[in-house]
């Protein structure tokens, strides 16, 4: 449409897809009206008919018209700057794309992120700054510089100090700020750039000046470029090197249930009254939702922030209050001068929360805060806390440079917390653990939760990654660093087993064995792909190749890398060479580590090593390890994957570990000739081995006569290699299948995970198929002797009490009667005497309880999950929910999610992982993500994790062709904002799923018949 404004041509094209109502935000104001001509060749009758006719209607809109008015809202957004530097023309063709309009009749688009002038008329004013210019063609007009239209600020302009005012309406549910930031030039300039999203600019209160002197400069253009989030000031003459600047801004917003910036989340008391607090959530690019600021990792600055705020609350930041006023029912709280630290970084709390307290000895102030009512779970927290700044300030042998440190427990949290330096943040069920109720899975998670963020502590606050690229050595090193405080806090919990083989690494390379995935250390080309960043490949695959690197080079260099690493880029930035280069330097250049892990960092994938005998010797290759058929790769036939692989092993004669390093390349190892090598020793290292068929027979062969003589790291590893190298078509699933048979004696709870994780797998593609009573029953047969030998107590260390848990669960979802009894025995007293349940395995009774009853029990475990103040009994109780059988209460339950006063936004993603684990909860929710797409994008396409896990969850074990098409139809004409490389991954792993069952189904089926008794 074309569209005419005060004189002034804006180009648009649209950017962001629509957004979520729930946000009630919009991105451009669009007001236009449409004629219609027709005609047609009419009798009299005809014609005197159709003019009564068109009376009675035209009566009908005027009655209409005048006692009704209604709006049809458009969402969508723009790419280019609403106000543009190009010189005007009169008129201009504005083409707006959009997916969704409410039902409503005059068209309205409004913008909540344009300067306040513009919101309702596009810039009343802007004529005066305008006036004299000349019509001329647009391709004459571009500026020479167009600095805004790169991802990156330049860095003529580094921010040193942000002064920020912010009152913040808990009633009102808006913000009104102002901030003052000074810029040091370091290079001649006339443009000043900085990041906004979703906030009121006022345009006449921006000001720049000259700290020394207090020039005012004069602005000649100002204006918004939607595509990469800047305002872009172009000044009237430049700003000189090496002055410093002051840059004031004046703006506004509004509170919302969105996770994001500075968001509003609520709580209900005991008594049935909601309270409101404000949070914030900055990590990665919100900070420019919460202030006008320079929001990049490395364009470090201190921040002396002000807070004013009704009241009845208090507030919290990253550094202590130096001073407190009230006025007029108002609080003015100033916060004393943070660290130099990244934009990301602040965080601010306003609640009416209550919090535990301890001061150590060096007069570090340590609080832990909550909801009034839930103040008793947080004792397990702050000993946590209180353990883990003892342990690293010892490990880096450098204190924090804060004197206090706060950790709040929020009622609404997207991720499962946030590092900020002096406020870490929490979802509830990742701070609070109550005795008695919380199960032991729960005191492990709180544990690890909270040594990861106090890890990020010195790796990620103090030491920054440069950029997103390297998110990594963010979330990496704190990964790896939590385990080195829970190994030390609790040794008996043997965590590097327990967790870190288990429950991260054999996972993530799941995830890497496909085309679609990513290098850790990936290239980021928009503010999409930074969020999409956030991934098991930065986390958990950054891990495991640190892990590794520890492996070769040794805890006592390690440790001294990491300290020399903190202390030489403190309160600085850092790229991952300048890490690599650290730490050649602590192992005195003994190995080359740069050139080492740049094969693991750089390209995605790991590798599969395959043992061939050779004589006298063992021959070691290597090449990537994929799921697909190379035919489906993506990789050219010249673009060879090649690792630095630290390869070692131990001989059924020799239990010395032995390291052998394939540079790229083969390499040898004597050859045993009646003696079994187990290689990977201890799992360390981030690759497969395939042996040959009778080494595999040998191990096999070891496990069932004596599976002690392996390291449990290595009898989890031994199960997942076998099947994933199976599923991979490079070992036949019965060589796979008879690695297993030794587990009705195995004890250790990671062999047990690594088997059922990789048996789900087989399990899940074959549940609507005959083979799945085969394999029910194998699984039986395997569990009942396991399930026989051990007692129902919650006695015992982490490793036992989790395998108790894991044997419960598996014997209950084969239906052995015995388990089954026990767990629907527990579910009645429980529901209708009030027995306290054992924490361990409440969760399994209540999935028993759910599963085997019907509206009665599934209405009474709803009920409870509403009542309960113990966040990680809500969480149980609604996983129990997806356990049903009747499918009108899943489908009942999968439709709350998109009823916020049922399901909470951060519970979404929740609720879909705990429908999609049985065989018809996972048809329910493919079929709602298909039919609800829509819905699903308008209402949750912002968030950067929650879109992308559901399509994760609902098509991991998709395997048919008919849903495969009808997927990547979806896909392709409506692709997700922030999940387009999940959709890729997810359409990937669909294909091979497909090929897996055309392949393997009947091998399988076969192998069943032989190893199952009494089945037909």
């Amino acid at each position: 449409m074309d569209q005419r404004e005060n004189g002034m041509t804006c180009h648009s094209k649209e950017q962001n897809g629509l957004m979520s109502k729930s946000i009630e935000k919009k991105d451009l104001f669009v007001e236009y009206s449409t004629e219609r001509r027709t005609g047609c060749y009419l009798s009299r009758f005809q014609g005197t008919c159709l003019i009564l006719g068109n009376l009675i209607i035209l009566c009908t809109a005027v009655a209409l018209v005048a006692f009704v008015k209604k709006e049809r809202i458009i969402y969508g957004s723009v790419s280019e700057p609403i106000c543009s530097c190009d010189s005007p023309k009169p008129y201009t063709n504005v083409t707006l794309d959009y997916s969704y309009v409410r039902n409503q009749t005059s068209i309205t688009i409004l913008s909540e992120n344009l300067a306040e002038e513009e919101n309702s008329t596009l810039s009343e004013n802007r004529h005066e700054e305008e006036e004299g210019s000349k019509e001329v063609p647009e391709e004459k007009v571009i500026p020479k510089e167009t600095p805004w239209r790169e991802i990156r600020l330049s860095r003529d302009l580094m921010p040193l100090l942000y002064e920020i005012h912010l009152k913040v309406d808990l009633e009102n549910l808006t913000y009104r700020g102002h901030v003052n930031m000074t810029l040091k030039c370091t290079k001649n300039t006339r443009f000043v750039i900085f990041h906004i999203s979703h906030i009121f600019l006022n345009k006449t209160s921006v000001k720049i000046t000259d700290v020394d002197t207090q020039k005012t400069f004069g602005i000649l253009k100002q204006f918004r470029f939607i595509k990469n989030q800047f305002w872009v000031i172009e000044l009237s003459s430049e700003l000189s090197e090496g002055t410093l600047y002051k840059v004031s801004v004046g703006y506004r917003g509004n509170l919302h249930e969105d996770l994001r910036g500075i968001y509003l989340s609520k709580y209900v008391t005991p008594e049935g009254e909601t309270r409101r607090l404000a949070a914030t959530q900055l990590q990665s690019t919100d900070a420019r939702k919460t202030f006008p600021c320079m929001d990049e990792p490395d364009m470090k600055a201190k921040f002396r922030l002000t807070l004013t705020h009704q009241e009845e609350y208090e507030a919290l930041s990253n550094t202590p209050r130096i001073s407190e006023t009230l006025e007029n029912g108002w609080k003015t709280v100033e916060f004393d001068t943070t660290p130099v630290m990244s934009t990301y970084l602040l965080a601010i709390v306003i609640s009416d929360f209550t919090h535990r307290e301890t001061v150590l000895d060096n007069k570090f102030d340590i609080r832990v805060w909550s909801q009034p009512n839930k103040i008793n779970q947080t004792e397990y927290a702050i000993s946590m806390v209180v353990q883990c700044y003892h342990f690293f300030t010892e490990y880096f042998n450098i204190t924090d440079v804060l004197n206090k440190t706060d950790h709040v427990a929020v009622p609404d949290f997207s991720g499962g917390a946030m590092e900020n330096w002096g406020l870490v943040l929490y979802r509830e069920t990742a701070l609070l653990y109550e005795q008695g109720v919380s199960s032991s899975e729960n005191k492990l998670m709180v544990t690890l939760i909270v040594a990861h963020e106090i890890a990020h502590t010195w790796f990620g606050n103090m030491v920054t990654m440069r950029w997103w690229d390297d998110l990594w050595l963010n979330e990496g090193f704190a990964s790896l660093l939590m385990y080195f405080a829970m190994d030390a806090i609790y040794p008996d919990w043997n965590v590097f087993t327990l967790s870190v083989v288990a429950k991260e690494v054999f996972p993530v390379m799941v995830k890497d064995a496909m085309t679609t995935s990513h290098p850790v250390s990936t290239p980021i080309a928009t503010p999409d792909d930074i969020a999409e960043s956030f991934d098991s490949i930065s986390y958990s695959k950054g891990m495991a190749i640190l892990r590794m690197l520890l492996g070769f080079v040794g805890w006592e260099d390690f440790q001294k890398g990491l300290r020399l690493y903190v202390n030489k880029f403190k309160f600085r930035n850092a790229e991952m060479d300048e890490l690599w280069d650290t730490f050649t330097e602590a192992v005195n250049y003994k190995y080359d580590i740069k050139s080492t892990m740049n094969t693991w960092t750089r390209q995605m994938g790991f590798p599969v090593v395959t043992m061939q005998a050779d004589r006298d010797c063992y021959n070691l290759t290597q090449e990537r390890f994929l799921y697909l058929d190379s035919m489906n790769t993506s990789q050219s036939s010249d673009e060879e994957y090649k690792w630095v692989v630290p390869f070692t092993y131990i001989t059924e004669d020799e239990s010395e570990t032995q390291l052998v390093w394939m540079n790229n390349t083969s390499a040898t190892i004597p050859r045993t000739i009646d003696s079994w090598i187990l290689a990977n020793y201890e799992y360390t290292g981030f690759y497969r081995v395939n042996y040959e068929v009778s080494m595999w027979r040998k191990l096999a062969n070891q496990l069932n006569r004596n599976h002690t003589i392996f390291p449990e790291a290595n009898r989890a590893g031994l199960i997942g290699d076998s099947f994933n190298l199976a599923r991979a078509k490079l070992l036949d699933y019965d060589v796979a299948l008879h690695m297993t048979t030794y587990l009705k004696y195995e004890r250790g709870y990671a062999p047990w995970v690594a088997f059922l994780d990789s048996v789900e797998y087989i399990k899940s593609s074959i549940s609507k198929s005959g083979a799945y009573v085969l394999l029910q029953k194998y699984l039986l047969d395997l569990v009942a002797p396991v399930f026989d030998s051990i007692e129902m107590s919650v006695e015992g260390n982490l490793p036992e009490r989790f395998l108790r848990q894991t044997i419960l669960k598996l014997a209950c979802d084969v239906g052995y009667k015995k388990a089954v009894a026990y767990a629907r025995r527990m579910f009645y007293l429980w529901k209708d005497q009030g027995m306290t349940l054992p924490s361990d395995y409440s969760s399994v009774i209540y999935m028993v309880g759910v599963r085997e009853g019907g509206v009665e029990e599934w209405d009474y475990v709803w009920n409870k999950s509403q009542s309960t103040n113990v966040a990680v009994e809500r969480e149980m109780l609604m996983e129990a929910l997806g356990q049903s059988q009747k499918p009108w209460l899943l489908w009942r339950y999968a439709n709350w999610i998109f009823d916020s006063s049922r399901i909470r936004m951060q519970d979404v993603r929740l609720v879909i992982s705990y429908l999609s684990k049985r065989p018809l909860g996972r048809m329910i929710t493919l079929h709602l993500l298909m039919t609800k797409w829509d819905k699903l994008n308008e209402q949750f396409g912002f968030d950067n994790f929650l879109l992308r896990e559901t399509i994760a969850e609902v098509t991991q074990f998709v395997n048919s062709e008919f849903e495969y098409k009808q997927l990547a139809t979806l896909f392709k004409d409506k692709p997700p904002k922030v999940a387009k490389k999940q959709t890729q991954t997810s359409l990937a792993l669909i294909r091979a799923n497909i090929n897996w069952m055309n392949e393997n189904y009947d091998v399988i089926t076969e192998w069943l018949r032989n190893h199952v008794v009494g089945m037909l």
